[in-house]
């Protein structure tokens, strides 16, 4: 059986899609998978077992990419069809079976989907290579109790300042005994934050993992303890890893994204997703200020996530 996904470009949504393809890999086992996905999204599928094709696709100027996929995927009979950008060239592609996603904002994303495929997608799914569970076993120590911090994502306006990170950053330190630290983001982020997300924090207690791949960053996620970041792409990875979850929210809608399920936990701004519709005004400012340190530390410690 064939089974071709067009996937979103975007980490957060094709991380959160994953629960759809593990329904139909599990159904059909014997199946194969092209997916045609942009290539920072792309590494979720790196050690997929029922891969036969990852087409990396770049938006291009006049949506001159969808040639491309056309090209590579035209000639090919689909048994099933996924099309979670509801794009046009679904109806033309040859297929026996097929799944159009369209976003709404009324209900969480995974309770879209689960709505659209008729069962439950919230089992979403990270899959490591064997080479990766190595390298974090080397690492790992069970003496200690890893957090997982993440300080960027895509637009600056969500983003909690860097320095409120580097606070709860050393008040855990302080406060827990055996705790080390596991940095993550891209290498642009790194740049940006990495510094001060340490600042005062001996390295030897710093794992630095900011430019590392999507399955690595994953992988030491699974033998971690704890998340805080915003929401971004990275947050959906912790909750696809298993790993207690928190997620800071404000001009995105914590609606539709909130981290899902056991021991996830979101904390937004005073300031509702609404009240931000009008009042973004600054793009290159945070407007993440409300939220306030002792808040993240009050949740770790009523729900005792450390």
């Amino acid at each position: 059986m064939k089974i071709l996904v067009i996937s979103s470009n975007l980490i957060g949504d094709t991380i959160l899609s994953t629960g759809v393809i593990e329904y139909f890999i599990n159904k059909h086992s014997n199946s194969r998978f092209t997916f045609v996905i942009g290539p920072s999204a792309s590494q979720i599928y790196d050690n997929f077992p029922n891969l036969e094709r990852l087409i990396k696709i770049k938006k291009q100027k006049y949506n001159s990419h969808w040639f491309k996929i056309i090209k590579n995927c035209f000639f090919t009979k689909w048994d099933i069809v996924i099309d979670f950008r509801s794009s046009l060239i679904s109806y033309l592609l040859i297929h026996n079976e097929k799944f159009i996603f369209k976003k709404n904002n009324n209900f969480h994303h995974l309770k879209q989907l689960s709505n659209l495929f008729k069962f439950d997608c919230s089992n979403i799914t990270i899959y490591n290579s064997i080479k990766e569970t190595e390298i974090v076993e080397k690492v790992i120590n069970n003496k200690f109790k890893y957090v997982v911090i993440s300080p960027g994502g895509n637009w600056i306006p969500k983003l909690w300042p860097v320095n409120n990170f580097n606070k709860v950053v050393k008040i855990i330190f302080k406060k827990y005994i055996n705790v080390k630290f596991i940095i993550v983001g891209s290498l642009n982020e790194k740049k940006l934050y990495y510094e001060d997300v340490t600042k005062n924090i001996s390295k030897n207690n710093i794992i630095d993992l900011m430019g590392k791949s999507l399955t690595l960053t994953s992988a030491y996620m699974k033998k971690s303890d704890l998340f805080l970041g915003n929401d971004s792409g990275l947050m959906h990875l912790s909750v696809a890893s298993n790993l207690k979850t928190i997620g800071l929210f404000g001009p995105t809608s914590d609606k539709i994204y909130a981290p899902k399920g056991k021991n996830c936990f979101v904390i937004r701004t005073k300031e509702s997703f609404d009240f931000f519709q009008n009042n973004i005004e600054d793009l290159k400012k945070s407007y993440m200020e409300s939220i306030e340190v002792e808040e993240v530390m009050n949740l770790i410690k009523i729900n005792k996530l450390l």
